[in-house]
């Protein structure tokens, strides 16, 4: 249950953020992945083209999103029910790299410098694997460049992605993307505009408040009613300058924030909830993120003088909830 979206400043300078729900309690960390690193994933193994950072699961160099050195900024959501993924033999035949579900966003932030270049090469380089980990669960992906564009990565082929631009910047879970492009023509009457009053006969009929334009927008947390509200929320919010386009991010995914125990599962003990929330400036290759347990804003940067470290770096996400306290004024 994860909802991303893209932001671009009136500068044109383009960001991205997201959020990370599952019913798992997964630990994570701040992660650097440099260069010229031969890095060893489930079935096989692969050299990094370019250092990349963002959200890895702890200790390990297996980004779930973030940015890579040249801009391009990403992230893997679940995909239930229409992944297709298949045997390892049958991708090594066809010449290319099998990789676990959750892999192909590591993969595709250390070997691609742009959306152009992952929608020429995708489906030359890697295909999904089954695997009997849990880097197997069922995965499709989202990517965005300094230059705005998006292009998601659906493995939904049998040794295969298809692969879409995504032309409103906003990406959820199942069904394919392309259905969910199509379902925004069922709300094409939503407004950010408060509806007017109404004269019926003798009555005057009031209009029943602010957003009443918005009456109708789905409110719960289907991927489907996400899609909708995020495409929406994205679409009538005001265009930022840089300055103030993580804080849009993060205003927006706001309104996806799930709180522990409104989504279960299948007990109790088994709730959905957001995680974290992160966002990614492309142009100056900075991640932002706050937790579930500590809203603070804590950020890492993809600075030059560690591109080449011979190994990858992990960083401590502080989970204790910080507070400021203010000092008196004058």
């Amino acid at each position: 249950m994860c909802t991303g979206i893209t932001v671009k400043s009136k500068a044109g300078n383009s960001y991205w953020g997201r959020t990370q729900e599952f019913n798992l309690l997964l630990e994570y960390d701040g992660a650097i992945i440099p260069r010229s690193y031969d890095l060893h994933v489930s079935l096989d193994h692969f050299l990094t083209q370019y250092a990349a950072m963002g959200v890895a699961l702890a200790g390990h160099p297996l980004l779930v999103d973030g940015v890579n050195e040249k801009g391009l900024m990403g992230g893997s959501f679940y995909f239930g029910h229409y992944n297709r993924y298949i045997e390892s033999e049958k991708i090594r035949a066809q010449g290319k790299l099998p990789l676990a579900g959750a892999e192909f966003v590591t993969y595709a932030l250390t070997n691609y410098a742009s959306v152009a270049e992952i929608k020429e090469r995708v489906n030359q380089d890697t295909a999904i694997a089954i695997v009997d980990n849990q880097m197997g669960i069922p995965q499709h992906y989202v990517f965005q460049d300094e230059s705005g564009a998006s292009v998601v990565v659906e493995p939904s082929i049998d040794g295969s992605y298809e692969v879409y631009d995504n032309p409103v910047g906003v990406f959820t879970n199942s069904p394919k993307f392309d259905w969910h492009l199509t379902n925004l023509q069922n709300y094409v009457g939503l407004s950010d505009l408060i509806a007017p009053d109404i004269q019926m006969e003798a009555l005057h009929v009031f209009s029943n408040g602010k957003g009443s334009g918005l009456r109708g927008i789905p409110g719960d947390f289907t991927p489907q009613s996400r899609f909708i509200r995020a495409a929406f929320l994205k679409h009538f919010s005001e265009k930022v300058e840089d300055e103030q386009a993580v804080e849009q991010i993060f205003h927006i995914l706001d309104s996806f924030d799930i709180p522990k125990g409104v989504v279960k599962v299948s007990s109790d003990t088994d709730v959905q909830y957001t995680q974290y929330t992160s966002a990614y400036d492309s142009k100056e290759k900075q991640m932002y993120i706050h937790l579930y347990e500590n809203r603070m804003i804590q950020t890492l940067s993809l600075n030059s003088g560690i591109l080449d470290s011979s190994e990858p770096q992990y960083f401590e996400l502080k989970a204790e909830q910080q507070y400021y306290s203010m000092p008196k004024k004058g």
